[in-house]
């Protein structure tokens, strides 16, 4: 099967990508406290009667793939995700210099690799991050240097 080009993976992330944090939480014995870890996840979905795309996306870069069922007369679509630093990161690393609309969210990501990975995080640091991506979705220029110091300050 053929491979993806980054450059086109790229353009298909920003097209119909989604890039945004899977959230654990559990029970710190030493804090006595609820502590989260927060991990970036990158999902790209279509319909299902274009999955000969995603399967060279698959092919390319591996990740998940799920079926997601049509309701009434919405047809079956299928995604792709990439979760986990490992996943999503070695995804973004490849393609974060072809990106144009999801750019800053791929280097929040990206930077969440190098400063939240394996650490316990406080619920205001959690909701920050959350917070950061979802304004980043809403206004694409807004820079990413913006919410790591913020998330800094929370830590």
């Amino acid at each position: 099967m053929k491979r993806l080009p980054w450059k086109y993976l790229a353009g298909f992330v920003d097209a119909d990508g989604c890039i945004d944090v899977n959230v654990s939480k559990y029970f710190s014995v030493k804090d006595q406290a609820h502590r989260w870890h927060v991990q970036p996840r990158l999902r790209v979905s279509q319909r299902a009667s274009a999955a000969t795309v995603l399967d060279m996306l698959q092919n390319s870069c591996g990740g998940n793939r799920t079926l997601r069922p049509g309701k009434g007369t919405h047809e079956d679509h299928i995604s792709i995700e990439f979760t986990g630093y490992k996943q999503s990161c070695q995804v973004l690393r490849n393609i974060v210099k072809h990106l144009i609309l999801k750019k800053e969210q791929a280097r929040f990501c990206l930077w969440m690799e190098t400063n939240l990975k394996g650490k316990q995080v406080s619920a205001e640091a959690r909701d920050a991050v959350r917070e950061e991506l979802k304004l980043m979705k809403r206004d694409p220029h807004r820079l990413s240097e913006m919410a790591q110091e913020r998330i800094f300050s929370l830590m």
